[in-house]
């Protein structure tokens, strides 16, 4: 089986930034290839204005998302796009801050996640359907199925077919990275425990941060018949009552 490469996104000139992430891959033997995003720092560059509906996105979510915002929306499309375009049969997709746990590199050397539309390593908010679960052969962690919408993209895998679920779904981008449809309806599962997270509160440092708005109310999300009845019959995971 076709070993997916493991993409780091990162932006130019954050090499201090990447390299624990580098060093810790590095360590583990991996191979990997920088991704470079779309900078957004500095506000959206023009080329990339007619590929983002601010308009839609502010219907959708009820604010107006930022520059940045739109940048990293952009930056994962890019990787969803280089999937389908290359006709790779999927990937494994790191944000630049991602800390990883020890059994990282057994998880991606064990190859179980190529079975899966898509896979989440870090994840909040985990809520699983206590019934649909597996585990890999050699002791890896539990992979469950997602149950309800959630954030955070630190890292993920992605198949081919999900990644054009994802592209369609941002074309154009009216929606942050995390995410722009129904992870449960695209087919999305998740390591218990988690594999990879963000630096400790306090300590990370993102390009996000400075344009957030502390006002910003985002419209309830309708989760539907069945989204409802997947919320109430599943369980937490990953995390202790009261945290994310």
């Amino acid at each position: 089986m076709q070993r997916w490469p493991i993409f780091v996104l990162t932006l130019p000139g954050d090499e201090e930034r990447r390299a624990p992430l580098l060093r810790r891959l590095d360590g583990f033997g991996l191979d990997y290839e920088l991704f470079m995003g779309v900078d957004g720092r500095a506000g959206l560059p023009d080329d990339y204005r007619g590929m983002v509906d601010p308009d839609a996105a502010r219907d959708r979510l009820g604010y107006s998302m930022t520059d940045g915002e739109f940048a990293c929306a952009l930056s994962h499309r890019a990787i969803y796009a280089r999937l389908c375009d290359d006709n790779l049969p999927g990937a494994i997709i790191l944000e630049d801050d991602a800390q990883l746990a020890d059994g990282f590199a057994d998880f991606i050397r064990s190859d179980c996640y190529q079975k899966l539309p898509m896979t989440l390593i870090d994840y909040a908010f985990g809520r699983a359907l206590p019934l649909l679960r597996h585990r890999p052969t050699g002791g890896q962690p539990w992979v469950l199925r997602r149950a309800v919408q959630g954030t955070v993209t630190t890292a993920y895998t992605l198949r081919q077919d999900a990644a054009r679920r994802l592209l369609d779904a941002t074309t154009p981008v009216s929606h942050p990275a995390d995410w722009p449809v129904d992870l449960f309806q695209v087919g999305a599962w998740m390591c218990v425990p988690r594999l990879a997270w963000h630096d400790a509160p306090g300590q990370r440092v993102s390009h996000l941060d400075k344009e957030r708005q502390s006002d910003k109310v985002p419209k309830r999300q309708q989760r539907g018949f069945w989204g409802t009845i997947r919320s109430r019959i599943s369980v937490r995971v990953g995390r202790a009552k009261g945290q994310r």
